[in-house]
């Protein structure tokens, strides 16, 4: 269940926009102390997801592409190839127990839940502080 530092970095990224027009990497890079090159990166996989769109230039930068309360956050995660199984036998590793796994239908449900919740929390409510 853990989130890849892109993963993270890009949601970080997508919430700042969110509360901006426009706005370069470089100038969330120097709010966060992150690598600008890096970041770059990390947007340019959003904006292939189709979740911001780039401008060069002056007066260039990120935008999103949707209106932030339509992007959810499960979107932003599924963009960068997260899957938050609780356990990594629902993640596609093999399950060492053999037969039917007793927890299994637990480790499903949380599974469920927090796809769902997720689904549920939009960008806009992240930029608002909502949570």
């Amino acid at each position: 269940m853990w989130i890849t530092r892109e993963s993270s970095l890009g949601l970080l990224a997508l919430v700042e926009i969110a509360r901006s027009e426009r706005v370069s990497a470089e100038e969330i890079a120097r709010k966060y102390g992150l690598s600008a090159p890096f970041l770059r990166q990390v947007l340019g996989r959003a904006r292939r997801a189709g979740l911001v769109e780039s401008r060069p230039g002056r007066n260039g930068g990120y935008s999103l592409a949707r209106p932030a309360e339509e992007v959810s956050l499960a979107q932003v995660l599924a963009a960068f190839g997260e899957r938050l199984a609780p356990v990594s036998c629902l993640a596609g590793v093999p399950c060492p127990l053999p037969g039917a796994c007793p927890t299994r239908p637990l480790w499903e449900y949380l599974e469920e839940r927090i796809e769902g919740w997720l689904r549920e929390l939009s960008l806009k409510d992240l930029a608002e502080g909502k949570l």
